[in-house]
C-alpha cells in the first residue's frame, strides 16, 4: 500500500512535496539536473528554497519521473460540503455538453462543399417555382451580361435571326411529322 507524502491543495504544497521526495531519494539538485538534461542549478532555482524560476508542465513531468512519484487526485469532502451552495446554482446554459470539438481548418475544408449543396438545393427550389417565360428572361440577361464582358454587342439582328432559325427548324420538324404520317 502506497502512503501518501504530502496533501496538495497550493502549488506551494507542491513545491514542498518534491522537496520531500528529492530528499526522501537521497538525490542532490546536480543528479536530478543530469539526469533530467537541464543547465546545472536549473532545478535549484525552480524546487529550492528562492524558487526563481516557474515551474512548466515538462519540467513537473520530468521531476515526477526522476523521482518516481505520480499525483492522484481525490475529492476532498471538507471542501465539497463549503461549495455545494456554488454549485447547485450553476447555469446549465454555459455548459458545454459536446464530446468533441471541431477545428477551424476542418470547417474551413467542409465549407465550399457545404456551400454548393446548398446552392444546388436553393436552385432547384427556384427553378421549380419560375415560369417558363421568366426563365427564358432570366437566361437571356446573363447571356447578354456574358457578350458585354466579351466586349461585343448582342444585337436585335442576331436575336432576329435565331428566331427565324427556330421557327425555321420547327416548321422542318412539323413537315417532317406529315411526310411520315403520309408515308
Amino acid at each position: 500500500m502506497n502512503i501518501p507524502l504530502a496533501t496538495i491543495k497550493t502549488q506551494d504544497d507542491l513545491i514542498e512535496a518534491l522537496r520531500v521526495a528529492k530528499e526522501m531519494r537521497n538525490l542532490s539538485f546536480k543528479v536530478i539536473d543530469d539526469l533530467g538534461g537541464f543547465t546545472q542549478g536549473h532545478m535549484e532555482r525552480v524546487i529550492g528554497p528562492r524558487r526563481e524560476k516557474g515551474m512548466s508542465p515538462f519540467v513537473f513531468q520530468m521531476l515526477c519521473s526522476i523521482l518516481a512519484v505520480k499525483l492522484e487526485m481525490v475529492p476532498d469532502e471538507e471542501q465539497a460540503k463549503r461549495m455545494a451552495a456554488r454549485w447547485e446554482g450553476r447555469d446549465a446554459s454555459n455548459v458545454r455538453l459536446e464530446k468533441g470539438n471541431i477545428s477551424k481548418s476542418l470547417l474551413e475544408r467542409a465549407k465550399p462543399h457545404v456551400l454548393k449543396a446548398n446552392g444546388v438545393a436553393g436552385q432547384a427550389a427556384r427553378h421549380s417555382k419560375l415560369t417558363a417565360e421568366h426563365r427564358t428572361d432570366i437566361a437571356r440577361k446573363a447571356a447578354d451580361a456574358l457578350w458585354k464582358k466579351r466586349g461585343r454587342k448582342r444585337t436585335r439582328k442576331a436575336a432576329k435571326k435565331r428566331a427565324w432559325y427556330r421557327k425555321s427548324m420547327e416548321e422542318r420538324l412539323a413537315a417532317r411529322k406529315v411526310l411520315e404520317v403520309c408515308l
